[in-house]
């Protein structure tokens, strides 16, 4: 993501509250969000829901991806995981970002934690 940033690409982060800042994750989660907002994206936390377990992509206003994958090393390299692409969609592409734009409404900026 930050690669993209820096390529000029559009980029924005909801992650998920307690899964990134509380609990045995919390170390890695501080630092990985510290790591977006110092390279410039806004990246904010939810936590209205149990989890905010959304992984979507939308590109260019017309195209997703979606699925189970996690975007790690060890969903690309060791998971059993699946993802969708649909191209050349601009409909289901606004309704992901509808529901995306929700989430980010609903969070909350993240501040670095170092």
């Amino acid at each position: 993501m930050i690669t993209a940033k820096q390529r000029g690409v559009d980029v924005a982060v909801v992650a998920d509250y307690q899964g990134n800042l509380q609990g045995n994750g919390s170390r890695a989660g501080k630092h990985a969000l510290s790591l977006l907002v110092r390279a410039g994206i806004p990246t904010r936390t939810i936590s209205t829901y149990a989890i905010h377990h959304d992984k979507f992509i939308v590109v260019d206003g017309k195209a997703v991806e979606t699925g189970s994958f996690n975007y790690s090393a060890a969903a690309a390299k060791s998971n059993s995981e699946n993802a969708l692409v649909v191209w050349n969609d601009a409909d289901l592409a606004e309704q992901y970002l509808n529901h995306w734009q929700s989430r980010w409404d609903q969070g909350k900026a993240f501040k670095p934690q170092y």
